[in-house]
């Protein structure tokens, strides 16, 4: 019996399985599709249309204008929270793990730690720089960067302020303080024993109108850094906070930023920038040349008059024995052929060198000036840039430098937002992070930097005052009168001239009426900086003056004659008076006025490309010039040394705007 039912399941097992598994599809269909089972409430049928209603209003979320009424609120305390105590719920604070004996008695000690005081910073140096800068036309990130955004040229005055900082000393304050060597093991913090800088805060005080000096206020970080928003300082003490900041800061892509940040790159190939302290130097060696220059050109001219007593000599000899080509005219005065008998003859009887003298010795002359004299060569101006290259190049920061290594750092600020004409004075100082701020570990008496994120060393000021050259002035150059039976027309010239893009350029207004205002907006372009390929826009020679009289001025005190002054004002309320035409301008005004016309009728400064402006820019010396750049620009010119604060071709110029006094 039981062998037939075995045989009839083997027989039929497979039909057996086939059943069974229709069976559970049908299950299956009714329970999950013919009951119609729901997705978060929505039927299957229904799930297709219920996801795009769902996609439809999140993208008009994402469309809609955000909400400023929801302000985010901080996470960081309940994150600090999470990583003190990350288990939820009661737990038992009593229990513990059996610990070995302690045969000591009492509290462990808990350690204490002087504040290492940063001190005094070296002397400040400063220096302004006039650049046709590549300025960013959007906000520098770090993805963002200099190279990458968008850029335009603009004139602008830049101020760098340079000082030094003992490294040896300041690491040696930190060790003391965190870990000295009589320290015990446990209370060693070396973490906390290498100082991490934080800041270098730059400030200044302007002139103002009434003669007295403002408020210190702080500079801000240039338009070209590009970690402003990663340079900010913690707002609090806490522990995660600091311990973040300081690990961040000690970068060297931050580090450098703050200690010896970037600087525009300059179209202007005669502008080269450097820090500070080295203007000085520079200056020394250019003043030195300069000397030995008009050393040169004494020992020339006393050569020259030398050679001048001897000509009679040698004229006496060709008397004797006539050079060739030479004829003897009326009265045995000898003269050269196809003249008049009389060329080059002096008299007294003496006669005249031939053609062949006259010529070679001032050919002679010239090329012994050429010679002695350094400012006719490129050669001196390129060994000096190596020589300044090189001493930059060991105080410049990299991304490799250890500066534990350093006895000093030099370190700077830039001030890019000065106005031409105003006068500032500037203080700098250097704050490196306090590594226990926030924490339980000050002795007694210097609790009062516990919640003290930077500490500072002691301001140091610049004392000079900076005055930033003025781009625009004027100049009264005539007067005329026009009678018209009951009245009188009085009109002025005026010549205005603007500094733009390292070049000066100018427009004569010559019929000024009493009323109007002295220069106009939206001028044509100067043809010479469009020869150049330097610019095509349009120029603004308005000046914001507008005339209002013209009045006779008696002669008095050491004015012998009496002359005519133009009335102006800016404002409406303060006139001014301009002497007019150049003989009544003060001695100021006649060199300004010289020195812009000078530039002016001299080749334009042709500007560096980006490309160029971009490589190395420390570093920049006359082979690194344009080739497309004409001799008188490749040369570096007196007043014009790269570099060196002020204009291309003169010296910086200070003064109100419009016409100086």
């Amino acid at each position: 019996m039981g062998n037939k039912i075995l045989k009839y399941i083997e027989q039929y097992l497979d039909k057996i399985v086939i059943a069974v598994a229709a069976v559970i599809a049908v299950v299956i269909v009714f329970v999950f599709v013919l009951s119609s089972p729901q997705v978060d409430g929505v039927g299957l049928s229904e799930l297709d249309e219920s996801i795009n209603r769902k996609a439809d209003a999140l993208k008009q979320k994402l469309n809609s204008e955000p909400n400023d009424k929801i302000q985010y609120e901080l996470q960081q305390k309940e994150f600090v929270a999470l990583l003190k105590d990350s288990i939820d719920g009661d737990v038992n604070n009593n229990i513990y793990f059996p610990l070995p004996a302690n045969n000591s008695s009492g509290p462990i000690e808990k350690y204490t730690y002087h504040v290492p005081q940063i001190g005094e910073i070296g002397k400040p140096s400063l220096a302004v720089v006039k650049m046709a800068a590549f300025v960013p036309t959007e906000e520098l990130s770090t993805t963002v960067t200099y190279g990458s955004a968008g850029k335009k040229l603009e004139d602008l005055d830049i101020v760098t302020v340079e000082s030094s900082i003992d490294l040896k000393s300041l690491y040696a304050k930190f060790k003391e303080s965190f870990a000295a060597k009589n320290f015990p093991p446990e209370k060693k913090k070396e973490q906390y024993a290498t100082p991490v800088f934080a800041k270098v805060q730059l400030q200044r005080k302007t002139l103002q109108s009434d003669g007295k000096w403002s408020e210190w206020a702080d500079v801000p970080l240039t338009k070209i850094c590009y970690l402003k928003q990663n340079l900010e300082l913690p707002k609090d003490t806490s522990e995660f906070a600091m311990e973040m900041a300081m690990v961040q800061f000690a970068k060297s892509e931050f580090r450098d930023e703050i200690v010896q940040p970037a600087v525009y790159c300059n179209a202007i190939p005669t502008e080269r920038w450097i820090s500070p302290s080295f203007y000085k130097s520079r200056q020394g060696k250019l003043d030195k040349q300069e000397e030995e220059r008009r050393k040169a050109e004494a020992e020339a001219a006393k050569a020259q008059r030398l050679q001048n007593r001897s000509t009679p000599a040698r004229e006496t000899r060709d008397v004797r024995t006539p050079a060739r080509g030479m004829e003897t005219g009326p009265g045995g005065m000898p003269g050269i052929m196809g003249g008049d008998g009389m060329g080059g003859g002096v008299g007294g009887g003496r006669g005249a060198t031939s053609r062949r003298e006259t010529t070679r010795t001032p050919a002679r002359t010239e090329r012994t000036v050429r010679e002695r004299t350094p400012t006719t060569t490129t050669t001196t101006d390129m060994t000096l840039m190596m020589t300044e290259n090189s001493d930059f190049a060991a105080i410049k920061l990299y991304a490799e430098t250890n500066i534990d290594q350093m006895d000093k750092l030099v370190f700077w600020a830039h001030d890019d937002t000065t106005k031409p004409g105003e006068k500032y004075q500037y203080r700098i100082r250097i704050g490196v992070f306090n590594p226990i701020a926030g924490k339980e570990m000050f002795v007694e008496s210097e609790k009062e930097y516990h919640d003290r994120v930077v500490l500072w060393s002691d301001y140091a000021e610049a004392g000079e005052t900076v005055e930033i050259p003025q781009r625009l002035y004027f100049f009264a150059t005539n007067y005329r009168e026009i009678d018209k039976g009951t009245s009188t027309d009085k009109t002025v010239e005026v010549m205005v001239a603007r500094y733009m893009l390292g070049n000066w350029v100018s427009k004569k207004y010559t019929n000024v009426k009493c009323g109007e205002e002295i220069g106009k907006a939206d001028e044509q372009p100067d043809a010479r900086l469009v020869n150049a390929g330097i610019s095509t826009d349009a120029i603004d020679f308005s000046t914001g003056a507008v005339m209002i009289d013209a009045q006779k001025v008696p002669a008095s005190g050491s004015r012998t004659t009496e002359y005519y002054e133009l009335l102006h004002s800016y404002d409406g309320s303060e006139m001014l008076r301009t002497p007019i035409k150049d003989r009544n301008w003060s001695a100021k005004v006649q060199q300004v006025y010289k020195e812009i016309n000078a530039a002016i009728a001299g080749n334009p400064v042709v500007l560096l490309s980006w490309e160029q402006a971009s490589i190395g820019v420390e570093n920049r010396s006359p082979i690194n010039q344009p080739d497309n750049m004409d001799e008188s620009n490749r040369r570096f010119q007196p007043g014009a040394e790269p570099g060196m604060p002020g204009m291309p071709g003169m010296p910086g110029m200070p003064g109100m705007p419009g016409m100086l006094q």
